[in-house]
């Protein structure tokens, strides 16, 4: 027994002497990046996932934060914008005006916002519609938020878009995005493009749109999932002003006629 000391030394000694001499365990090659491709489909499935009927129900919460705008007034300047989206009929959008907080929030086929202020308090009064005729037994309703498309279609992104691989974000990647030119010249939008840097975990970190004469950028301070949000995230302050489905149809078809109205 007491040779075990010795012959545990000797045994010491033998593989310090003969480790040079070992095989050395070769570290494995790190996994190939993903083509642009690929990278843009993996950042946009798991969003695209929260929004498709076909999926089992889940919620998104996103912030931004205002980086910069074309003629961006400065009270805005790194101003934050919260989102919150549980579909088919819940959505919340926080962010401020004037310096005060302003908060808009879907139910079902109702819209709250507050503060029920000027010019907020204004929108309980839409304007109306000439040629617009509401069907005899045909309550309108709110369209709930879905995607027009399953997000398995995401592989189809070669059809859609021209992806590129644009220059590091700060050591991260960056994807350049643009809309096919013959699906972008039916919409209007072929001076559009997008630049998303890929943050950890394969997540937008920020997003750049540029249009003609335009851009904005964005950077992404949070972005989660969850199956369902608390049902308080939906609940109206005293107060509120309350909008039904026919004043919010009305305000979304007098914005969109606007807007048509000044494309060139």
């Amino acid at each position: 027994m007491k040779k075990l000391p010795t012959l545990c030394l000797a045994a010491l000694a033998a593989l310090t002497a003969f480790a040079p001499l070992l095989p050395a365990q070769q570290p494995a090659a790190p996994p190939a990046p993903a083509n642009p491709y690929d990278l843009l489909s993996r950042v946009l499935t798991p969003i695209a996932t929260v929004f498709s009927p076909e999926a089992a129900p889940r919620a998104l919460s996103l912030t931004l934060v205002l980086e910069g705008m074309t003629d961006l007034p400065p009270e805005l300047a790194a101003s934050r914008v919260e989102l919150l989206v549980q579909p088919p009929d819940r959505a919340l959008l926080r962010s401020t005006y004037d310096g005060h907080p302003v908060t808009l929030c879907r139910v079902g086929d109702s819209l709250w916002i507050t503060p029920n202020t000027p010019p907020f308090a204004a929108l309980a009064n839409p304007p109306e519609m000439p040629g617009k005729k509401k069907k005899k037994g045909h309550p309108a309703g709110l369209a709930p938020i879905v995607l027009p498309f399953p997000p398995q279609q995401l592989v189809l992104l070669p059809i859609l878009f021209q992806v590129k691989e644009g220059p590091q974000d700060q050591g991260m990647r960056t994807l350049d995005v643009k809309l096919m030119p013959e699906l972008a010249r039916g919409l209007g939008v072929e001076e559009w493009s997008t630049r998303i840097t890929v943050g950890p975990g394969e997540k937008p970190a920020r997003v750049r749109v540029l249009g003609p004469g335009w851009s904005l950028i964005a950077r992404v301070e949070r972005l989660e999932y969850a199956d369902r949000l608390p049902a308080a995230t939906w609940q109206a302050p005293e107060g509120a002003l309350r909008l039904n489905a026919r004043q919010v149809v009305q305000w979304s078809d007098f914005l969109g006629r606007q807007v048509d109205s000044h494309r060139p």
